[in-house]
């Protein structure tokens, strides 16, 4: 009726409690039908219940029908075996994810841009509603000053902009993606995140607040380098697009006024989310003085062959 310590199985579990058995309830049999139970689902039968068997229902007798404790040397060599399992469980589970350090996740609610001036190289400055705060809430912009993107356009920081929503992450790309301000053309894309090294490790990550992936990201947004190096990740951004403007063909109109709640007055400040009353003849892109005019029109129509990212351009006012 005794169980052997070197079982190679499952551990057992009191079928009252459903919790496992302890190591010292491993050869624990109160009743002389053999049903097992822990030691405390015995006590409490015992001391708060009827004191009966819940399989032949005899009373239970006062002492175990058979209990033989295990040795300190069995339970020590139990314990060693368990860890020893475990250690191969985590190595095993690093080997499976040791791939995924090489892909990168496409984030639907981040936004990458790069060419930005020392002037927009602020993240307050990025927030405002007249520069990327136009488009949506946003969760937390951070800049990174120690890279040069922008190439021959001179020293230029990027920053990852991460929006509340997805579809305002893609509304904001599409509308600042090739714009030129202060003389560098902007860059945007959705942003994408690696994978945790601990999580690769199969272990608790210490920060509590580290920007990278601490579960199996969605499977069509994961790309290796080699296939973001043949962009396919752009095509990812390039579908999300399509259906998103398949839902709400005019998710990228921009109102030409926000009521004011105490005045019930327009104020001039724009909003992303509201149809426009009374579209003006032209939208201004630009900043400042060198600013062209691009035609508006009440409801965007794409034209056949349509290509979205250079049709939605053409609908946005940008804000810089």
């Amino acid at each position: 009726m005794s169980r052997s310590p070197d079982a190679k199985e499952d551990p057992v579990e009191c079928p009252l409690c459903m919790e496992p058995l302890e190591i010292d309830d491993i050869n624990f049999f109160p009743c002389t039908c053999g049903y097992q139970i822990c030691r405390f689902c015995w006590h409490r039968i015992r001391t708060d219940e009827n004191g009966l068997c819940p399989a032949c229902r005899k009373p239970y007798p006062e002492d175990p029908a058979v209990y033989k404790p295990l040795s300190q040397e069995e339970l020590q060599r139990i314990k060693n075996e368990k860890k020893q399992k475990q250690n191969e469980r985590k190595q095993k589970i690093s080997e499976n994810r040791k791939h995924l350090a090489s892909v990168r996740v496409v984030q639907k609610n981040l936004v990458f841009v790069v060419g930005l001036s020392q002037r927009l190289a602020d993240p307050e400055v990025l927030k405002r509603p007249e520069y990327f705060g136009k488009f949506g809430k946003i969760h937390k912009v951070v800049i990174n000053n120690s890279t040069s993107y922008a190439g021959s356009q001179g020293p230029s920081a990027s920053a990852y902009v991460t929006y509340i929503r997805s579809e305002d992450a893609l509304r904001a790309i599409q509308c600042v993606n090739n714009v030129v301000v202060d003389g560098r053309t902007l860059k945007a894309s959705l942003g994408t995140t690696k994978y945790c090294s601990y999580f690769l490790k199969n272990m608790q990550c210490p920060k509590p607040d580290c920007m990278y992936l601490h579960e199996l990201g969605d499977e069509a947004a994961s790309f290796t380098k080699e296939e973001m190096q043949a962009g396919k990740h752009q095509e990812y951004e390039q579908k999300l697009l399509q259906e998103l403007y398949k839902l709400n063909p005019n998710f990228l109109q921009l109102s030409t006024g926000s009521v004011d709640k105490n005045k019930n007055k327009v104020t001039p400040l724009q909003r992303y989310d509201t149809p426009i009353d009374k579209p003006s003849d032209s939208l201004s892109i630009g900043n400042g003085d060198n600013s062209q005019q691009i035609p508006n029109s009440d409801t965007p129509s794409p034209p056949p062959g349509f290509h979205p990212h250079q049709f939605i351009q053409s609908q946005c006012a940008v804000p810089f």
